[in-house]
């Protein structure tokens, strides 16, 4: 059992790709999930996949956000409780952050005789001291973490960084197991010299993702008297109103167009329109620690990147890509001139760079081998 809850499945590609991996290993598996952005509280069969929304909501705000957190942690834990009081009861229980609040749930099970598993996505305490409206939570959340490290016989991550930062504080080592790319492989167009060079992003819109300064960074282009460019956002999140107000209010709207949310199957033609991936993303303790989702798709496609030096992302693509030579919004807005002054023939190469790195560090055919190592003592039991 996988117990979720910021996305529901199939969405959330990270938790999919590992319970596909389990039951492709003749593991019967059940994801317990949040019924948002257009699913239905219930249960559904998926892929031979048992899956149970349970009703819930995205909350907006300070408020919203913990009344959210609080009601997806009772009412995950109530049906993940029910599911273990079934005669058939699930061998391995694993938690998946943020928030970090299931570690109550990780002890029950693991006095039931389950393995029990935390996968951090995130780093959770950062987060919150990453956000002035959260940061008096930072040290709850903190001891939530350690609580739910504490409760896991295993704990995995998506980052090095991550690692580095769990051993750290408690002495735990981590397994670094890589969110699936579900775009992996070549490209299903061939690129050719054109006019305009189309950005890209790919991803959550919150407050640490730097989707304005992107946008920000647009307008010093557009100053500079920069053309022959426009940018493609695909994503959704609790800062897509205010990013669409700020391309508003700038003129944008010609050279920035906000997608939306696009689901596993449209992506793949997403990443075949853009020449560049954009990773805006700014200066903050939390972003440092995350292998990020738009990354690793950008190199299982042999799309070339453009970011800012953030350590974690740094590490995934080595010396490849093209990394601003700071933090600052001008030197971000610096790289994104350089990748649209490239030739093809450039950003071509520097995108089979980055998916060689991917296909020899990165892919999930690794990391599903050492995810279901990870989880074997279920297995074998």
């Amino acid at each position: 059992m996988i117990v979720v809850l910021n996305l529901p499945v199939p969405d959330d590609h990270r938790v999919w790709a590992q319970a596909q991996a389990l039951r492709d290993d003749g593991v019967s598996v059940t994801v317990v999930c949040p019924a948002i952005r257009d699913k239905r509280p219930g249960k559904a069969t998926i892929d031979g996949i048992d899956v149970e929304y349970f009703p819930s909501f995205e909350g907006a705000g300070r408020l919203g956000t913990i009344v959210e957190g609080a009601w997806t942690t009772f009412a995950s834990t109530r049906a993940a409780r029910r599911a273990l009081r079934q005669p058939a009861s699930a061998r391995m229980v694993q938690v998946c952050n943020p928030p970090d609040m299931l570690f109550r749930l990780l002890s029950r099970a693991r006095r039931r005789g389950c393995w029990t598993v935390y996968d951090q996505h995130d780093v959770v305490p950062a987060l919150a001291g990453s956000r002035p409206a959260f940061q008096k939570l930072e040290r709850l959340f903190l001891a939530c973490e350690r609580k739910t490290v504490a409760a896991a016989d295993v704990v995995l991550t998506p980052s090095s960084e991550q690692v580095e930062r769990l051993r750290q504080l408690y002495g735990r080592e981590a397994v670094v197991v890589r969110t699936a790319s579900v775009v992996a492989g070549e490209r299903t167009e061939t690129r050719e010299d054109r006019d305009t060079t189309v950005l890209g992003y790919l991803g959550v819109i919150g407050e640490q993702d730097g989707v304005g300064d992107l946008v920000e960074a647009v307008d010093l282009l557009r100053g500079r008297g920069v053309t022959g460019f426009r940018v493609e956002v695909a994503g959704d999140g609790p800062a897509l109103a205010g990013v669409r107000e700020q391309v508003a209010q700038r003129g944008l709207g010609e050279l920035v167009h906000l997608r939306g949310w696009l689901g596993p199957e449209q992506i793949g033609a997403f990443l075949d329109e853009i020449d560049a991936m954009t990773v805006p993303d700014p200066d903050i303790e939390f972003n440092h620690y995350c292998a990020m989702n738009k990354v690793t798709h950008a190199m299982a496609r042999g799309i070339p990147v453009v970011l800012r030096p953030l350590r974690e992302n740094s590490r995934l693509v080595a010396d490849s890509g093209v990394v601003a030579e700071d933090q600052s919004l001008p030197a971000f807005a610096d790289a994104l001139e350089t990748m649209i002054g490239l030739p093809q023939k450039e950003r071509a190469a520097i995108g089979e760079r980055l998916h060689e790195i991917f296909e020899a560090e990165l892919s999930w055919e690794k990391s599903s081998a050492r995810y279901l190592e990870a989880v074997s003592p279920a297995r074998r039991g």
